[in-house]
């Protein structure tokens, strides 16, 4: 492997940070505490066409989510961030501009692309920055601060959102969103483009995705690994929804929005911070038995305690969510090669966004038709119908690749 020069060896390492501040900007949008009241209270949408709108922005992401990521692979991570931070930059603008449901859903087109050209290649960039200057190891830890000021991010424009909506208006904050989002453009185009080891090379970009795709199904660990992120992470999207409808139902008032989903964020904070040391104390398998447990207790309690304090249920949550981003690229990104990062690692955000596109529309039906507290209630049921079984498989696959090395030694002895 060739010698890095010092300029090179830099430019890594500022990748890092840098990946930090474009975490922090794409969070620090002032339309967090309000976006889904702007909707209905502004633009007079029900609760149903709200859902409608994020399931069909969820099936742009799974239309969209595997030929982004192979644009990471084929053309560089840099330059599939800086087409994430022009398309949610547009997104943004044009969502607080909306006068009517269709231009609404323009924008969260726009917005699922611009959600897919990041996935996938923020984490790959970062991980192969790191293994770069031999800090591969640093990636869970380096991930989870990452995660940790993405959370800051949000509860920044979360505190500052809701006031600024009280005395201007619900569209004013959005507007200005649209504006701090295009200093991601700016930060992206510094970002130094991570070199492919040796004797790896960029794949034609129609060979790879079916050679992702195949590599995925190849490794066992990582297919089942893809299926236990998809449930567990796409479970937390009905609490991310709803709770504003949740504020709201207990009558508080708007401009405490972001005071309410302040200690929210606080939690991911502490989730995405605590995911390495979490992980390596208790160690992952734990880990995954623990979270599905915590969210399915929580949304129990949001459906069953007819009380504003329920919310807590909202906290912990976010915690598991902020939890298991960083653990789970770590696990991926492990096991997977160079060349195929970015596709293989926008398999999860894929799988992610077909449950959450397959269930939001009927939540949305039972929020405005039933009550508020049945989408809890489904949220539950379903993650603890689907948990377990997605939870034995990765478990069986892991233990799997943890007993083979031991196997292969074994045998060896034997045949000396």
């Amino acid at each position: 492997m060739t010698a890095l020069s010092v300029a090179d060896r830099r430019a890594y390492q500022a990748n890092v940070w840098k990946s930090y501040a474009l975490g922090f900007l794409h969070s620090f949008q002032l339309w967090w505490p309000i976006w889904v009241i702007y909707l209905t209270d502004l633009r007079g949408f029900s609760l149903t066409q709200v859902s409608v709108l994020e399931a069909l922005f969820w099936v742009v992401i799974v239309l969209s989510e595997v030929p982004t990521g192979a644009v990471a692979d084929r053309f560089g991570r840099k330059t599939s961030l800086v087409l994430a931070a022009a398309c949610t930059t547009l997104a943004v603008l044009v969502f607080g501009l909306a006068t009517n449901y269709w231009i609404v859903l323009v924008s969260y087109v726009a917005w699922g692309f611009g959600l897919t050209f990041q996935s996938g290649a923020d984490s790959a960039l970062v991980f192969e920055s790191l293994k770069a200057v031999g800090r591969e190891h640093d990636y869970r830890r380096v991930a989870g601060v990452g995660w940790a000021i993405f959370s800051l991010g949000t509860l920044a424009g979360m505190l500052l959102g809701a006031p600024l909506a009280t005395v201007t208006d619900l569209s004013f904050p959005i507007v200005l969103s649209a504006a701090i989002a295009f200093l991601t453009v700016i930060v992206a185009l510094t970002l130094k483009e991570p070199e492919l080891p040796e004797g790896e090379e960029r794949l034609a970009y129609r060979h790879l995705v079916g050679e992702a795709r195949r590599t995925a199904w190849r490794l066992p660990p990582v297919r089942s690994m893809l299926l236990l992120a998809a449930v567990l992470i796409g479970a937390t999207n009905a609490a991310a929804i709803f709770a504003q409808p949740f504020l709201s139902s207990h009558d508080v008032p708007v401009a405490l929005f972001g005071v309410a989903q302040a200690p929210v964020r606080m939690a991911g904070i502490i989730g995405a911070l605590a995911a390495y040391r979490i992980s390596a104390t208790f160690g992952i398998r734990s880990t995954f038995i623990t979270v599905p447990m915590l969210m399915v207790g929580s949304y129990a309690l949001l459906g069953g305690w007819n009380s504003v304090y329920a919310f807590a249920g909202m906290a912990v949550i976010t915690f598991t969510h902020s939890l298991l981003l960083p653990v789970v690229a770590d696990y991926l990104n492990q096991r997977i090669p160079n060349n195929q990062r970015a596709t293989i690692l926008s398999f999860r955000q894929l799988m992610s966004s077909l449950v959450i596109a397959s269930f939001q529309p009927g939540l949305g039906v039972i929020a405005d038709r039933v009550a508020l507290v049945g989408v809890f209630w489904a949220s539950a049921a379903l993650l603890a119908a689907a948990a377990p079984v997605a939870l034995l498989l990765w478990l069986r696959a892991d233990r799997q690749e943890r007993d083979r090395p031991a196997s292969l030694s074994r045998g060896a002895e034997a045949a000396g």
